[in-house]
């Protein structure tokens, strides 16, 4: 029975192949529609949730307040953090980050890293970006030591061992050790960078001062903690006004600012924040595109159901031949629903083709 079903509605299809040609390509063209829009949406949720502790990652933001405007900055003066994690018992990590530029060069190898990290020891500790080669715990902890990204390494070194090896800084000439490879960072990570030095090579050398410099400035580290668990996130915040009053409030108040600091969860950073230097994304497009996403769908089967209807009246001579000779009604319905199942089903396989990534590489 099934069989005689599904060779009629095919022939069937076949004999108005231009009507079912229109038919497949407009719900083709919706169901293809909606699967792009759910692949950008689901990019842009996805920013971050693949930290295995993204729940207990928060970022350190800092208000200051002039005598003309409040600045909404997305990080505090440099020795905010490393005195954080002393003072508060709940802070069990905690990494400052900078994007920095650096001519590297390995022999006559020379490279404007435009998109360089400084970051503290903890980095690998508080996110989950795989090392590949190196000792989490040590491969930034002295200065002058640094980690490259896989493509990073094959540009300096080739097909041999990086780790050992040393670049030098140009303009400075000092010489930059890898003690580890990590894989590429993820594209749907607000932390990007071909190259990770470590932070004691920006504050003890580059920049010999950062450390005591309690004056917020322009230049400026993103600044993320990794809570212990069932910390209380409200209690923790209330906490920081008399932090920042007992380090920084004279200073402050002297200039006539001062300067608040608060908590934001690394998942939330992405699509909410509109602080500035932050790799940023728009709640906004998502629900709008995943609501015109529903109404495409919604059109093209709307369209399905109509050109569907209008070819009944062509089929009345079929139906009332199929009852002579005794088809019952669940029979001409199941019919009818094959038809419509062979068709959706080629749209939606040809929606697939449509969206199948383009292959990458030679």
């Amino acid at each position: 029975m099934l069989k005689n079903y599904l060779t009629t509605a095919f022939r069937n299809l076949w004999k108005r192949r231009v009507f079912s040609l229109i038919n497949i390509l407009g719900l083709s063209v919706g169901i293809t529609a909606c699967f792009l829009i759910f692949l950008y949406v689901r990019f842009e949720l996805s920013y971050d949730s693949f930290h295995s502790r993204a729940d207990r990652i928060y970022r350190v933001v800092c208000d200051v307040k002039t005598p003309t405007e409040t600045i909404r900055a997305n990080g505090p003066a440099w020795p905010v953090l490393p005195n954080m994690k002393l003072v508060f018992p709940e802070i069990e990590s905690a990494v400052r980050i900078a994007t920095v530029s650096f001519l590297f060069r390995k022999d006559d190898i020379k490279y404007q890293e435009e998109n360089s990290l400084i970051a503290d020891p903890e980095f690998f500790r508080v996110f989950d970006f795989p090392l590949l080669q190196g000792d989490p715990n040590t491969v930034l902890k002295e200065p002058f030591t640094a980690v490259f990204s896989v493509t990073a390494a094959k540009k300096y070194f080739g097909n041999s061992n990086p780790v050992g090896q040393t670049v030098l800084i140009t303009g400075k000439g000092w010489p930059v050790k890898v003690t580890g490879v990590m894989k590429d960072l993820p594209e749907n990570s607000q932390v990007s960078g071909d190259v990770v030095v470590s932070m004691s090579t920006e504050t003890r050398h580059l920049n010999d001062g950062l450390e005591d410099d309690w004056q917020w400035a322009t230049y400026h580290p993103i600044c993320f903690l990794l809570l212990k668990p069932k910390t209380n996130i409200r209690d923790l915040q209330d906490r920081f006004p008399a932090f920042i009053e007992k380090r920084e409030g004279e200073a402050m108040r002297s200039h006539q600012m001062s300067s608040t600091l608060s908590l934001q969860p690394i998942k939330d950073v992405y699509l909410h924040s509109t602080r500035d230097g932050s790799k940023n994304g728009n709640s906004k497009n998502v629900y709008l595109f995943s609501f015109i996403s529903a109404i495409i769908l919604m059109i093209g089967c709307i369209n399905f159901v109509n050109l569907t209807t209008a070819r009944s009246a062509e089929r009345a001579k079929e139906v009332g031949i199929r009852k002579v000779v005794g088809a019952l009604q669940p029979q001409l319905a199941g019919q009818f629903a094959g038809e419509s199942i062979v068709l959706s089903l080629v749209a939606f396989l040809l929606a697939l083709l449509f969206c199948r990534p383009a292959p990458t590489g030679v």
